[in-house]
């Protein structure tokens, strides 16, 4: 009997040692709610500095920029100072030959594209597509714009060895600065890889333009990059039924 009940406490302290040993290597108990992803997904979002994470765009071979591309609100011309002001395009009045692509809100994108083929072709801005104020690049100074983001791809035709002048519509990842105006001159920056933003770049990917939807849609997109959330079954659900 002694023996028995000897070799059950030996069979107990082994197991009481081999359980302490192994409570390290345990995975820490499941937490409830949306999981944070790993990666700095808000690195230049709102109010998060650093440069946002996303895989780069490059233009095809074809297709160059001319000039700078500048910010710009359509007919607040009136804010421009004149003697700073060395934008591409009038600044008394918005010409017919820029034509405005895509929806957006508080981010306008002036650009002129050129194509060097001997034939028309089309360029694609891909939803996703992020651009950075210049600002941003400088260490000296804090960021002022907003950053823009294009919520679906943009088609835009340009003639064969001819220009387009584009006014690309863009949504603002970044509610605390200032909205663009002609003395931002902004950069191509990477396609996000922001997993909501991803998100709602991929439900309005087979969308149609969500004209008259633009501030319901920016405010989502600002619960996502400057109030740190998940997209809501609701938000899922609402940019689900936009046709």
């Amino acid at each position: 009997m002694k023996k028995i009940l000897f070799s059950s406490a030996v069979i107990l302290v082994c197991l009481f040692v081999f359980n302490a040993c192994n409570k390290g290597d345990e995975p820490a108990p499941a937490k409830h709610g949306n999981p944070v992803p790993t990666g700095n997904y808000l690195a230049g979002l709102g109010t998060t500095p650093g440069y946002p994470a996303g895989r780069p765009f490059v233009l095809p071979p074809h297709i160059s920029i001319v000039s700078s591309i500048r910010g710009g609100e359509m007919y607040k011309n009136t804010e421009i100072d004149k003697k700073k002001y060395t934008g591409p395009f009038p600044f008394d009045i918005i010409p017919k030959s820029w034509v405005s692509y895509g929806t957006g809100t508080f981010v306008n994108l002036y650009i002129t594209f050129y194509n060097s083929l001997p034939q028309p072709t089309n360029i694609i801005i891909p939803g996703g597509l992020i651009f950075i104020d210049s600002l941003d690049f400088d260490s000296n100074s804090a960021a002022v714009y907003q950053k823009g983001f294009i919520l679906q791809d943009v088609d835009i035709p340009i003639a064969s060895m001819d220009t387009a002048f584009v006014i690309l519509r863009a949504y603002c990842l970044n509610h605390t600065l200032a909205p663009s105006n002609y003395n931002a001159v902004y950069f191509i920056g990477p396609i996000t890889s922001n997993p909501d933003l991803d998100s709602i770049v991929t439900i309005m990917g087979t969308k149609q333009y969500p004209f008259g939807e633009e501030y319901n849609i920016q405010q989502i997109i600002w619960n996502v990059t400057d109030y740190g959330l998940n997209l809501t079954s609701s938000e899922v659900q609402y940019l689900n039924s936009l046709p």
